[in-house]
């Protein structure tokens, strides 16, 4: 994250996607990956790129990436990008776990409503967020291998 723009990218995907401070990405991207590895369901992570949406639907093995025309409702299936990597729901979390660990004081004040007095209490809940994280990323390796199958 810098001066409010951030860059998110995965294997096989061709792009590179800028993504805003429109939304606070550490706290909304963690608290779906929380509850995705807490009830081993797909979740779905967006942002804005300013004026089109990014939506990443994370599934058990993969992760799909669609980018809509913000400003337009309903869409047209032209109007509409998809791009897609063989990204696992645990593989993403790791490297959203990563990510915010090693940038972690960018991340904190990110958001567009960051005031300054709010940034140790954001600290706290960010610190909480990553080590519940980690904790279901250990808990749950062991169903992310070849041979099991989500029912």
């Amino acid at each position: 994250p810098y001066h409010g723009w951030t860059d998110f990218s995965l294997e096989g995907i061709d792009g590179i996607y800028g993504l805003s401070y429109l939304d606070d990405i550490a706290f909304e991207w963690l608290d779906n990956a929380i509850h995705g590895l807490t009830h081993l369901t797909p979740f779905c992570v967006k942002g804005f790129l300013e004026p089109w949406r990014m939506i990443c639907v994370v599934s058990y093995w993969n992760c799909h990436v669609i980018l809509e025309d913000d400003e337009k409702a309903p869409l047209k299936k032209e109007e509409t990008e998809y791009d897609f990597s063989h990204t696992n729901m645990l593989d993403f979390c790791k490297y959203l776990y990563q990510d915010i660990s090693e940038h972690f004081e960018y991340w904190v004040g990110f958001g567009a409503s960051t005031e300054k007095e709010e940034m140790p209490e954001k600290e706290k809940q960010l610190k909480k967020k990553l080590e519940t994280l980690k904790e279901l990323i250990e808990k749950n390796e062991q169903y992310f291998t070849e041979n099991y199958c989500f029912m």
